[in-house]
């Protein structure tokens, strides 16, 4: 999501989609090839470049809003990992974590 847009605005939610899906397709190869860790990572990785642009006030305010809209994405995806895992503790601090971010740098 490095890419510098003309048009924020009117890009942004398609840049934050396409970078998420990216970022799930990835995950999905991994769970095929039954790499739980790497799978693991890349949902966890979408998740966090999603929260730190989102909290980034550098970050042109369509985006960041777009961040924030579209943040439920990896975090279901997450959800789904760590309850198939048992590991719902881990995804309780993602989703504490998500929630106060989005309380304290909320761009609206």
């Amino acid at each position: 999501m490095k890419c510098v847009c003309q048009r924020p605005g009117l890009h942004a939610p398609a840049l934050v989609a396409d970078y998420i899906e990216a970022g799930l397709n990835a995950a999905r190869y991994y769970e095929k090839q039954q790499c739980l860790l790497l799978q693991e990572l890349y949902l966890r990785r979408t998740f966090h470049e999603i929260l730190n642009k989102m909290c980034d006030s550098l970050i042109h305010c369509a985006i960041r809003k777009q961040c924030l809209e579209q943040l439920y994405k990896p975090l279901m995806a997450l959800k789904r990992f760590y309850k198939t895992h048992n590991s719902t503790r881990k995804y309780l601090i993602l989703e504490r974590e998500a929630r106060i971010l989005s309380h304290e740098f909320n761009p609206f």
